[in-house]
């Protein structure tokens, strides 16, 4: 594939709407084995166009999402004014990732994006500044809440505490010091209270970076107490090898609930665009401590569900991927 593939118009979207590239500023890219070449190629190019320095830095391939990478990749990326992630699994939630926004670099988490990811109608073909309003809303709507609860027509009925929890938006858009974000994905949600969320999910879109998706029939999930306690499903061995890989009991912790709200994100192969589909809902297992929560645990495993509605303090609030009104 050549770079005449992908369009200028995302290319632009990326580096001047989310990153907000200026000339002489130094670019991390981030690349694995698995980095889609063609998006390289592009957003490097895009980079020389503005008159900045892409520098190409390496990075194994991880098998575990949320792997820490070596220490010349945290080096190389303090030496930068910032960074984007194309690794073919997800790395922005490593140490190496947070000391370097801590110091004031801008970051974009962009893992197994394709070309394709960047067609013009696609989900980095949006305006992420029109976004930005509602997804803070909605993370202000989840910091003022008790209780959640989020259901779907698949099955889906999970309830718990977010009491005291703080709100987070991903706007995708990272123009300021410091600021991390993961386009396509907009999204909103939090940290539960650990130990407190009780219910059934059933996964109907993806487990993400854990096998090439989406899932082909639904896996239902079983959690008492905040605690992943047994599942049900063909597919429900991908996050099951996934937790046994990581090999630490802190990984059945439920870290997070979220929902999508890019407008033309869709549930497919790539785990960014389907977790950003607007309309969609995810959780996820292990880590949460970027997310609000208090557990340290090795890795972040994200499991996406289509079509939900968000209950706030007993209220739907969430629906759609749309703000309702109290």
């Amino acid at each position: 594939m050549t770079v005449c593939a992908i369009p200028e118009a995302t290319v632009a979207r990326v580096l001047d709407t989310c990153l907000g590239v200026r000339a002489g500023e130094r670019v991390a890219l981030l690349r694995d084995p698995g980095t889609d070449a063609a998006v390289l190629t592009a957003l490097a190019a895009g980079l020389e166009a503005r008159r900045a320095v892409p520098v190409l830095v390496e990075v194994p391939a991880f098998a575990v999402p949320g792997t820490e990478p070596p220490a010349a990749v945290a080096e190389a990326l303090l030496a930068a004014d910032a960074g984007i992630e194309l690794t073919s699994a997800f790395i922005g939630s490593s140490r190496a990732r947070q000391a370097a926004t801590a110091a004031g670099r801008r970051y974009l988490a962009m893992p197994a994006v394709e070309a394709g990811t960047f067609r013009l109608g696609g989900p980095l073909d949006v305006d992420f500044d029109g976004l930005v309003a509602t997804t803070l809303a909605l993370a202000r709507a989840w910091e003022e809440a008790e209780e959640y609860r989020i259901t779907t027509p698949g099955g889906t009925d999970l309830r718990g505490s977010v009491a005291g929890r703080k709100g987070r938006a991903l706007t995708g858009v990272a123009r300021n010091p410091g600021d991390y974000m993961a386009p396509p994905d907009v999204e909103s949600g939090t940290a539960p209270v650990e130990g407190s969320s009780n219910g059934v999910v059933v996964i109907d879109g993806d487990f993400l970076f854990m096998g090439r998706g989406p899932v082909s029939s639904p896996v239902e999930l079983e959690i008492r107490d905040g605690q992943l306690i047994g599942l049900d499903g063909v597919e429900g061995e991908r996050l099951t090898e996934m937790i046994a890989r990581v090999g630490d009991p802190r990984m059945a912790n439920l870290a997070e609930v979220a929902v999508g709200l890019n407008p033309q994100g869709s549930v497919c192969g790539v785990p960014m665009e389907t977790e950003s589909t607007k309309g969609s809902a995810h959780i996820a297992f292990g880590n949460s401590i970027a997310y609000g929560g208090t557990v340290a645990a090795p890795a972040h495993l994200d499991c996406v569900m289509r079509d939900a509605t968000v209950y706030l303090d007993g209220v739907p609030r969430i629906v759609g991927g749309e703000l309702v009104a109290a």
